[in-house]
């Protein structure tokens, strides 16, 4: 069984670029162990926040900012191929202070929006009151992000299944992925690639984009990727009336709009392996969160909770390129910022997959910065496939 290209992981990265790549006529098939989205895609909480960690100016900065500016486009065209909707918002982020070490983050976000020209500004408190009436009378100030926006990460992983579908890609499940074998011949394009699959035959390509995500760390047959899990909880919130339709955030947690009535409370952080479920100290760190943040919510109903695994590398940027000499794309170490950077990423891969050089807005993302070829990962590390 070949294709022209295979891409491991069907999550949002994953599902993005091979459909990406399908448009441009190439033959391409996903294999992935869970449903679509189903690993950190859909645990997330949606936010297209580029100033999310006020990040200094430079090229990861714009990839942020210029992957945000194509989400509106890009829903437009995958409701277009499908017939489905996919919520999105754009009333922006409210930062809020109650201590005065908060209020000086405050000040740095403002100072790094108006850096780059993004748009913000002082909400006065009898406003912020009557956009969230369950706010703490505490809160001494409040910033609102225009650029901040948010859209429904597992509706979007859905409707961006379809129209990889629908775009001519292949996406098999429940497959486990056991090793890597670059092929010493092959189609026209190169020796091409061979994925040993669990209880399965072999898959070859001409080329293989990876996007395990947390996953990505060690893969027999690759290099080490220096791609670490890390964990966060959320949980769901129902029955919230609040004319403020978009996101929330202090320095200690955040709060999204999800449907109708949703408010969704995220997130911990934390170094917990590939231990992907709630706990009790991690909800309860949420849950001070919304009682200190939002006192008025206390008799709200909590209708679920959920933990995802977030792919993180040592410099905190993701690994965005081609593997030096290989027929290998590399597309993971997102951590928080998969859902902002799908549409972008997926561009990107595409691009440099015709053989044009990287963007600017991709400098220093090359997978090469932390490989040392031609070392490989232990051949017996039971590499599986999440997204």
């Amino acid at each position: 069984m070949r294709s022209d290209i295979l891409v491991i992981g069907g999550g949002i990265i994953g599902l993005a670029c091979a459909r990406e790549l399908a448009r441009q006529g190439r033959r391409v098939e996903v294999v992935e162990r869970l449903h679509a989205g189903s690993g950190a895609s859909i645990a997330a909480a949606g936010m297209l926040a580029p100033l999310a960690e006020v990040p200094k100016p430079g090229p990861f900065l714009e990839a942020c900012r210029a992957s945000r500016d194509l989400w509106p486009a890009w829903i437009a065209e995958l409701s277009a191929e499908t017939g489905l909707s996919i919520e999105y918002d754009a009333s922006g982020t409210l930062l809020v202070a109650h201590e005065a070490d908060e209020e000086a983050h405050l000040d740095k976000v403002a100072h790094a929006a108006a850096a780059v020209g993004e748009a913000a500004e002082e909400i006065h408190h009898d406003r912020f009151r009557e956009w969230v009436p369950d706010a703490s009378p505490g809160i001494r100030r409040v910033l609102r992000l225009l650029g901040d926006h948010r859209v429904d990460n597992v509706q979007a992983c859905a409707v961006l299944a379809a129209a990889a579908l629908a775009a001519g890609v292949t996406l098999n499940y429940d497959v486990d992925v056991e090793r890597i074998e670059l092929l010493d011949g092959g189609g026209a394009e190169g020796p091409g690639v061979r994925i040993h699959v669990r209880g399965g035959a072999p898959r070859e390509a001409d080329h293989l984009v990876l996007a395990t995500g947390a996953w990505s760390g060690r893969i027999p047959g690759l290099p080490l990727l220096p791609v670490r899990p890390v964990r966060g909880q959320a949980l769901l919130l129902q029955g919230v009336e609040w004319p403020w339709r978009g996101c929330l955030r202090s320095r200690h947690g955040y709060a999204v709009r999800r449907g109708a009535t949703g408010l969704l409370i995220g997130a911990t952080v934390e170094e917990a392996g590939l231990l992907a479920q709630p706990t009790v100290a991690g909800i309860a760190s949420l849950l001070a969160f919304t009682r200190h943040t939002l006192p008025g919510l206390d008799a709200t109903r909590l209708d679920t909770l959920w933990a995802g695994l977030r792919p993180a590398t040592p410099d905190g940027l993701p690994l965005i390129g081609r593997l030096p000499g290989q027929p290998v794309w590399i597309a993971t170490g997102h951590f928080r910022n998969g859902i902002l950077l799908a549409p972008w990423t997926a561009r990107e891969i595409a691009r440099q997959m015709t053989g044009q050089e990287p963007s600017g807005e991709a400098a220093g993302l090359s997978p090469s910065r932390f490989i040392n070829l031609p070392m490989e990962s232990e051949a017996g590390s039971g590499y599986t496939v999440h997204s």
